[in-house]
């Protein structure tokens, strides 16, 4: 199983030098994230990120817990009734809490997102022989370019089986991040300079949110199991939560209300974002982008 994540830590008075001290930059990490980046062996994977926008996390777990979470993918996915994969899956079974929790996505997760980042999206896939490729896309797709210096989102394909292309495996556009854009519809088509994510079972290939990136298809035998987890800056949600009004509420309200409330979009619903459905995502990437 995975390593024990560390503890807590514990909370401390805010002074106001805290609140006034200049943000982080980007990949600029204090004496603890340093620390914590080298004691998980983890500095490879940073430099990549930085510099390629993906990268590799290795050696996640042990090949039983490895093998656990592919059996457990499996039934999940074969229970769903959504060709793309099922999603919402924190609470479905035992394990997928202690994956999100692997101390490695932790700490890449803060670097990239900063401290108190969100978890955003659990996500199950299961890819067999000639299962469909994907497009090249941000996941960041519903932010209007250009898209902040500082990184939004983090996503983590945790590989059950070995990611190769003939696998199905993810393809990406190494250094494409530094663009700050979506691709065109003729890059997307193009796909110039995408290559094929490789790595052994027990890994994960991570991405921030800018990367244009997509899948192969399968060709060879059988079925790949993914894992796919994406954490976000705590910013991006509102101050207030009024998730609390249901439908009886707004039986009454003009549309408007609806849309404030995010009703209306893929974000934070209570389904996630495959059983929301296509319309939803092609009107939140609509909404976003101006």
């Amino acid at each position: 199983m995975p390593e024990s994540p560390e503890s807590v830590e514990a909370p401390r008075a805010v002074s106001v030098e805290d609140v006034r001290a200049p943000s982080r930059q980007p990949f600029e990490l204090d004496d603890r994230l340093q620390a914590k980046v080298a004691s998980l062996g983890l500095a490879e994977t940073i430099r990549s990120l930085q510099e390629d926008g993906y990268g590799y996390v290795h050696d996640l777990a042990d090949p039983d817990f490895n093998g656990r979470l592919r059996d457990t993918l499996l039934r999940l996915c074969r229970e769903s009734v959504h060709d793309e994969g099922v999603g919402m899956l924190l609470d479905k079974d035992p394990i997928i809490a202690e994956a999100v929790l692997n101390p490695k996505l932790l700490a890449v997760a803060e670097v990239m997102c900063g401290k108190g980042a969100l978890l955003s999206q659990v996500i199950g896939s299961v890819k067999p022989q000639g299962g469909p490729p994907l497009p090249l896309h941000v996941d960041q797709g519903w932010m209007p370019a250009p898209f902040p210096v500082h990184n939004q989102l983090v996503t983590f394909c945790w590989a059950t089986d070995e990611f190769t292309k003939e696998n199905g495996s993810t393809k990406v556009v190494p250094g494409s991040h530094r663009k700050g854009r979506h691709p065109t519809i003729e890059e997307t088509l193009e796909e110039r300079g995408a290559i094929a994510t490789a790595c052994p079972a027990g890994s994960a290939v991570v991405w921030n949110g800018s990367v244009w990136h997509g899948g192969y298809p399968r060709t060879a035998p059988g079925e790949r199991a993914v894992l796919h987890v994406t954490y976000g800056r705590l910013a991006l949600r509102p101050i207030e939560s009024y998730d609390h009004l249901g439908e009886d509420w707004l039986s009454d309200k003009p549309y408007e209300m609806r849309v404030l409330l995010g009703r209306e979009d893929f974000l934070h619903t209570p389904v996630g974002r495959i059983a929301s459905g296509p319309a939803l995502l092609l009107r939140t990437v609509m909404w976003g982008k101006g």
